[in-house]
């Protein structure tokens, strides 16, 4: 694959928060490596790409189950960290999502996580994903759960939110057939979860969730308890006891904080 200079240029990539050595909740570990995780399963032997790679965390293991991988991000900070981890194993490259450097029907996985909401047109990427997918490839999405009770649906970066419906309503529009699952349940709560959530809706219904980075960081200190760097690369992790729960595709699910959806194209 190569890169169209001009490709970046029209789209302003928003900050990320699963940064590689960054603080980090265990629940946003462990979303990061149960969606991972997931994903792989989709790998094996497969040409892959992953769209908004970011600092490259599931790029490894994503390699230890594909025929080839690749990773694109639109920050070339990103990048940066993610060659720091991977050398030349993988091969990455900048561009946005919207406009992707690839042939048609070249590819076997396309894989977009938690980014989609990101996105100002997420239906180009999804023509884009289907361009380049060849006919039985697979496009795999996660996203934030807009119907969990504890969504927040006042982020400032946010284009659009998602639940299982509007997930399933996109990839049936562009020629995929989807199934969904859901990761992270947010029925049984812990107790320091459980004390704080009352504050947190207050905040949400009265637009107070802190948008800096740092301000972030408190919060999640507070809510969390004692945060841990971000894993530079999950490969050796091993993957939750529990396995994704599939979700009827026809109703939203209100119980899991992050709904992954699959896509098979034709």
């Amino acid at each position: 694959m190569r890169a169209d200079p001009g490709a970046a240029s029209h789209l302003i990539g928003p900050a990320i928060t699963d940064v590689a050595g960054e603080p980090a909740g265990s629940t946003q570990i462990a979303r990061l490596v149960a969606r991972y995780h997931w994903t792989a399963g989709y790998c094996n032997n497969r040409v892959v790409l992953e769209v908004a790679c970011g600092t490259g965390q599931g790029l490894g293991l994503l390699q230890s189950r594909a025929r080839k991988v690749y990773g694109c991000d639109l920050s070339a900070e990103n990048l940066s960290s993610a060659r720091q981890t991977h050398g030349t194993e993988v091969a990455l490259i900048r561009t946005d999502a919207e406009r992707l450097p690839v042939a048609d029907e070249s590819l076997d996985v396309v894989v977009l996580l938690e980014t989609i909401y990101f996105l100002p047109s997420p239906s180009e990427f999804l023509k884009e994903a289907r361009r380049v997918l060849v006919p039985g490839g697979h496009l795999l999405v996660s996203s934030i759960n807009k119907d969990c009770p504890d969504f927040n649906p006042n982020h400032p970066l946010y284009f659009e939110r998602y639940g299982v419906i509007d997930l399933v309503r996109e990839f049936r529009k562009h020629g995929f057939t989807p199934e969904c699952f859901g990761i992270i349940p947010m029925n049984e709560p812990s107790i320091r979860t459980k004390a704080f959530r009352p504050f947190k809706r207050l905040a949400v219904r009265l637009n107070m969730i802190p948008e800096s980075m740092q301000a972030r960081r408190v919060l999640k200190r507070i809510v969390f308890g004692r945060l841990q760097p971000m894993p530079t690369d999950i490969a050796l992790i091993p993957g939750p006891d529990v396995a994704p729960v599939q979700l009827e595709i026809n109703r939203p699910d209100a119980v899991h904080q992050v709904i992954l959806c699959a896509g098979r194209l034709g």
